[in-house]
């Protein structure tokens, strides 16, 4: 069962995520679209939400607010129990597999975690946190798709 402190921790390791990828994606932004010197924080909100450019970045968004929504309900326990929440996390950040084509999100996020270390840093301690949640009891491709659309599902159902 996954207490307070799990979800918590959980939730974290997400946003710290989040942050790290924000910002190497806002720079490599800059850069590629000799845009000005930087972003105010309304403009950056805009293009994280709107911009082509970021879109990838939306699946994580989306994953975040969907845990958080599930966290919040009381009947949350057999999502936890299945493996669920760890499988929808696993499915945004686990690699694709050799003959697997790489989700818009696996395309940008692999080189992110392999030259920058704040997101290096942050996709270890989102594994760390995952490591006290339970693991679904089939991890391929497919039945992690499985869990992370029950996630959303659940997410978005009327209490």
């Amino acid at each position: 069962m996954a207490n307070h402190s799990d979800w918590e921790r959980l939730a974290r390791a997400l946003r710290e995520l989040h942050r790290a990828l924000v910002v190497r994606a806002r720079t490599d932004y800059l850069r590629e679209q000799s845009v000005g010197a930087d972003i105010s924080p309304g403009e950056l909100l805009r293009l994280l939400t709107s911009d082509p450019y970021f879109a990838w970045l939306r699946s994580l968004s989306e994953l975040m607010v969907d845990i958080d929504a599930v966290g919040d309900r009381d009947d949350h326990e057999p999502l936890v129990q299945s493996g669920a929440i760890r499988a929808a996390v696993e499915d945004l950040i686990v690699p694709p597999g050799p003959s697997e084509a790489p989700s818009a999100f696996a395309e940008r996020y692999w080189p992110y975690v392999q030259d920058d270390p704040h997101v290096a840093m942050a996709h270890g301690e989102l594994k760390r946190a995952l490591s006290s949640w339970p693991a679904p009891a089939k991890a391929d491709r497919e039945s992690l798709a499985k869990h992370r659309r029950a996630v959303r599902d659940r997410a978005r159902e009327r209490r």
